[in-house]
């Protein structure tokens, strides 16, 4: 290891890994997003959120970046499923109105 001036002994190098609090808050953080994601979410959230918590360890801020893209597919999908069933309801009621206005003849 190369000792670069103005630098103490046994510092970490620039981009290494980060250690301490801020891991372990990002590894929470990737882990809630996974386990929303899988059960509440669908698979892209899900597997987002497992790659941020795999990543947490090494490269943190990958981590994050993954974590919050599991948390935006996450409110795009729950966004989706929430016009989709409204677009149903409302196709439902017009059909219905629709068809009890005809009258038949015979």
């Amino acid at each position: 290891m190369t000792q670069y001036p103005n630098q103490p002994y046994g510092s970490a190098p620039a981009g290494g890994p980060a250690g301490g609090l801020d891991v372990e808050k990002v590894k929470q953080n990737a882990l809630i997003a996974m386990i929303v994601g899988f059960l509440c979410g669908g698979m892209i959230p899900g597997i987002l959120g497992l790659l941020g918590y795999l990543k947490a360890d090494t490269e943190t801020e990958t981590a994050k970046k993954f974590t919050k893209w599991a948390w935006i597919t996450f409110g795009i999908m729950w966004a989706l499923m929430i016009l989709t069933w409204v677009a149903v309801i409302l196709l439902n009621i017009f059909v219905f109105a629709a068809v009890g206005t005809t009258t038949t003849t015979y």
